[in-house]
């Protein structure tokens, strides 16, 4: 021991190994806090460090991160702090930054001696109410304004990340000084009009802010954000808020939608029901606008619910149905036709990120079509025809291989393989591994972010992608949350026993029955071989002398390499093969019709005979259908760990499966423990967190899908941002209102079409979208001209299938069948995809081709998505483009030219004719203008035509086919009020 002291002794001052003594003991800000700000601060001395570990002050590290403690007082040996720089684990490797042995030994020793500091432990509270207020009020207006030139490398030194970086100034000085202020160089610039908004109140709040902060540098040094505490103040479970019922007005809705109260919000917002208070119309000044006419309404409803225009024999029959309640009776048929599936279906496939298609999908002209993923389209649309509760809509796609023992099942239940079917939503994202080439831990794991993105967006209505690297530098979601979250999917995706797409499939079968049609098939396949075997005994000669003769015509000299290259198989032929075959390939190549007019007499009934047996034994044949689903591996507990800065290459710490803490319960850890329902041998964890996200008492379930399906009906959601209720979201407009619809929807069984029905029953559904038809349009317009209080309905664009569908609807082609493959794209050289729909019949527009990158080129006009991981809201645009597709498309001029046969033109007389089309188009009769101007539009263009020697008829077809194409590409087609 002596020994090796002296030794030690020669490299390192003997005063290291003397025994830890009060009056030798190291104090953090002066021995520690200059090691670890040289070594350390990179990853761990900022607002958001790395695994939660901030190593600025002795109480933050003292506090520990996401692991729990990094120090423990006079044990340095049971520390990880010394344990991680002790070993040279930290800084990692990849820095070539190495802590000295000395500073090492400063460490040990003054987490031997108590780890002394000289900052008092507890932090003022008046530094915390400057801190939360700074966070609240100031720090999303520099964030927005101001930080990508004060953040990471901040310009003249000085950084707005936080208000202890604010305080210790810039370059020239501090920032913000007791003669803030006038004198404080930031706020000069800022009166410059180059950094903060133009809005006072904002420029104000920026003031006060600083000016109450100034001189408070040492108190505020020593705080931590607490934004994470008042985030989960902002998210309790849904509770139904104070209500108001209020007698309907004569003429408006007796819709259940309750009145609610103001409560404490700071000012006064419309309710989206059945009308203002009175109270807050005089605050306010305004009301909602008076009701839509009964046509309106009709033809609102369908689109809303059908997405299609009403025929005008339904246009006729609610007109004539003079009953109090025809508009609910109406709402009734229309929710029970197979028609509201197919429109609210294709809503949801939007926000699972549903392709058709496997891997990126970059050539137009090459398409890979994932195997039985149509499937999955079917599921959904059926789950809303059936009214299915949302709760179990959400658990069976998150879980449904969980609800049932399947692996054990002799055969499937319909709801056995509808719940397989279901976990389909768990495939839709880019899988890039199904090559060998691209089968690597990062492609595994970009799967998976993928999946976990598209799972945030659409259920939970949070953006947890920031934290994939890194602590979310906006909600109090640490990096640690992301990688629990994900473990709860690893039993099915777990990238250290991956398993590719192509080879990750299950049938409409159970596994007992799938062993059986393959047994099945192989007999028949052998005998198959044997009269393939048998026809290709016969045709081979023929074949040989038919391609010797045409040989004949290639020059004499290549002839016999030619021969011999077309005997050698294709993937083996050597490169001059390869030539020949390209160059004079199509000289040998040989027709079925070829062979068999060169067969004899005898072996041309033998060859049929044959075939028709061959035919025969391939009708015995039995098929497998192929479904996308998802299920757990055989290891159900894989090792999951945290990837730092979000690096399959940089693995830190090993992390159990469990839920976002921001969502838990006070003083819940949030770990995740197997679902006792789960049946069959599967892990639970996607069934328990099934359960989690659809219990009463989540915060954020109901409040998104409720959310979602408000903003298809007003065209923005009460929250704007439907995918993203954090801290950058929009906020709700009617926070109140979001509540009651919540806790009401859970409270009636999840059930969609009820609140459909709700909505749709309100009187701000009902109003009229003109402006003129509301008294207090002029403030209304001045105070909210975005229209988010919906003192009117809000006029809303077709979606890009409405508005196909509807063409095909008014033309009588439309085929609204359900359920089976997609119909396929046709790529046009110059890379332009268009549905095959030339026949007298073509489908609708949620069964074609879904494709990531090349959607059909209408669709794709009208804002289709491209679906890189999911859409939760399309943005709606008017582009020039649109007017020359509607003008010049062969798609809407064919459907114009059959409409207009449809309704007789070209025998009907004009004013009938015109009468008709405005009735099939716009569910109204045309105004005797409309009818004037129309009636001598055709007169014109059939004289046009006449003038090209047209016959008479033929001119009369054409002119009243041109007025179908305008009707067609008027803004009353594309619109709905």
């Amino acid at each position: 021991m002596n020994a090796l002291r002296l030794a030690a002794g020669v490299i390192l001052p003997a005063w290291l190994f003397a025994a830890p003594t009060a009056e030798n003991a190291p104090v953090f800000e002066k021995d520690v806090l200059p090691i670890l700000s040289t070594y350390c601060f990179t990853c761990h001395g900022k607002s958001s460090p790395e695994l939660g570990v901030d190593l600025r002050t002795a109480t933050s590290v003292l506090r520990g991160g996401f692991n729990g403690p990094v120090v423990e007082k006079g044990a340095p040996d049971k520390s990880r702090l010394y344990l991680k720089v002790s070993g040279h684990e930290m800084p990692p490797p990849a820095f070539n930054s190495v802590v000295p042995d000395a500073d090492i030994a400063v460490i040990r020793r003054w987490i031997e001696t108590g780890a002394q500091s000289n900052a008092e432990s507890e932090i003022p509270e008046s530094a915390r109410r400057q801190i939360d207020r700074f966070e609240h009020d100031v720090l999303p207006i520099l964030e927005a304004r101001c930080v990508a030139c004060h953040g990471e490398t901040p310009q003249s030194g000085l950084d707005l990340r936080s208000l202890a970086a604010l305080l210790r100034g810039e370059s020239k000085g501090p920032s913000s000084k007791k003669v803030f202020p006038r004198r404080a160089s930031s706020f000069a610039r800022s009166r410059a009009e180059r950094c903060l908004p133009k809005a006072q109140a904002k420029r104000s709040l920026v003031r006060r802010s600083f000016a109450s902060a100034a001189g408070s540098t040492k108190e505020v040094s020593q705080t931590t954000s607490t934004r994470a505490t008042r985030l989960i103040a902002r998210l309790p479970k849904p509770k139904r808020p104070r209500l108001r019922q209020r007698t309907a007005r004569p003429g408006r809705s007796k819709n259940p939608l309750p009145m609610i109260r103001r409560g404490q919000e700071p000012r006064p917002r419309a309710l989206a029901n059945r009308r203002l208070c009175p109270r807050q119309a005089r605050r306010q000044g305004l009301t909602l606008s008076a009701e839509a006419s009964k046509r309106t309404l009709l033809r609102r409803a369908y689109f809303d619910l059908w997405g299609l225009p009403p025929t005008p024999e339904e246009t006729a029959a609610f007109l004539g149905d003079s009953r109090p309640d025809a508009y609910e009776r109406l709402l009734d048929r229309l929710l029970a036709s197979p028609k509201y599936g197919q429109r609210w279906g294709r809503f949801w496939l939007d926000a699972a990120g549903y392709v058709d298609t496997t891997g990126k999908d970059f050539q137009a002209n090459n398409v890979s079509v994932a195997p039985g993923m149509w499937r999955y389209r079917d599921y959904v649309i059926e789950a809303f025809n059936e009214d299915k509760p949302w709760d179990r809509f959400l658990t069976e796609q998150l879980a449904g291989d969980e609800l049932y023992d399947f692996r054990n099942a002799r055969e499937y239940t319909p709801e056995m393989l509808k719940a397989l079917i279901a976990t389909g939503y768990l495939r839709t994202q880019l899988d890039a591994t199904d090559e060998d080439i691209s089968d690597r831990p990062a492609d595994r794991y970009d799967a998976m972010f993928a999946m976990l993105d598209k799972v945030s967006a659409s259920a939970l209505g949070l953006t947890l992608t920031c934290a994939r690297c890194h602590t979310h530098k906006f909600d109090p979601i640490p990096q640690r949350d992301y990688y629990r979250f994900l473990a709860l999917f690893s039993s099915a995706y777990n990238p250290s026993a991956w398993i590719q797409p192509k080879k990750r499939l299950m049938y409409t079968v159970a596994d007992s029955e799938r062993k059986e049609i393959e047994e099945h098939n192989k007999s028949i396949d052998a005998e198959t071989k044997k009269l393939e075997d048998q026809i290709a005994e016969i045709l081979d000669p023929y074949r040989k002398k038919l391609r010797a003769e045409k040989l004949k015509e290639a020059p004499e000299e290549i002839r016999s390499d030619l021969a011999e290259a077309l005997d050698v198989e294709a993937k083996e032929r050597s490169e001059v093969q390869k030539y020949l075959i390209a160059k004079f390939g199509k000289l040998a190549k040989l027709s079925e019709e070829e062979l068999d007019e060169a067969l004899s007499k005898d072996h041309t009934a033998e060859v049929a005979k044959l075939r028709k047996d061959l035919e025969t034994w391939n009708g015995y044949r039995r098929e497998l259908h192929p479904i996308r689903a998802l299920w757990d591996g055989k290891d159900h507990s894989p090792t999951m760990r945290l990837l730092q800065r979000g690096s399959v290459e940089a693995p830190g710490p090993r992390v159990s499966p469990g839920f976002l803490s921001i969502l838990c319960s006070p003083g819940d850890d949030c770990t995740a423990e197997p679902s006792s329902h789960r049946a069959g041998d599967t892990s639970g964890l996607r069934l328990a967190l099934a359960e989690w996200l659809t219990s009463p008492d989540h915060p954020l379930t109901a409040r998104v899908i409720v959310n979602r399906l408000w903003q298809h009906h007003f065209g923005t959601g009460i929250v704007a941002t439907v995918d993203n209720f954090g801290e950058m979201g929009s906020g709700a407009s009617h926070p109140e209102l979001l509540d009651w619809l919540a806790v009401d929807f859970m409270e009636h069984g999840w059930k969609a079409k009820r609140l459909h029905k709700q909505i749709m029953l309100s009187s701000a559904y009902r109003q009229s979208s003109k402006r003129s038809d509301n008294p207090s349009a002029d403030r209304a317009e001045s105070e909210d001209s975005e229209n988010r209080l919906l003192w009117r309905m809000p006029l809303r664009r077709l979606e890009a299938e409405a508005l196909r569908d509807s063409i095909l609807a008014v033309a009588g082609r439309l085929d609204d069948s359900l359920d089976g493959p997609p119909v396929e794209l046709t790529a046009r050289p110059d890379g332009l995809q268009f549905a095959e729909d030339d026949g007298p019949k073509a489908r609708r527009s949620v069964y074609l081709l879904a494709r990531r990158t090349w959607p059909s080129t209408f669709l794709a006009v009208f804002d289709f998505p491209i679906i890189d991981t999911t859409c939760t809201r399309r943005t709606p645009s008017a582009t020039p483009l649109q007017s020359l597709t509607l003008m010049n498309s062969e798609f809407v001029l064919h459907n114009a030219r059959v409409a207009a046969e449809r309704l007789g033109g070209g025998e009907a007389a004009p004013a009938d004719f015109v009468d008709k089309a405005y009735d099939l188009l716009f569910a109204r009769p045309a105004g005797d203008a409309e009818r004037a101007l129309a009636v001598a539009h055709l007169k014109e263009q059939q004289a046009l035509y006449g003038k090209s020697n047209a016959s008479e008829q033929e001119s009369a077809a054409r002119a009243a086919e041109s007025l179908i194409h305008m009707l067609l590409s008027s803004n009353e087609f594309l619109y709905v009020d």
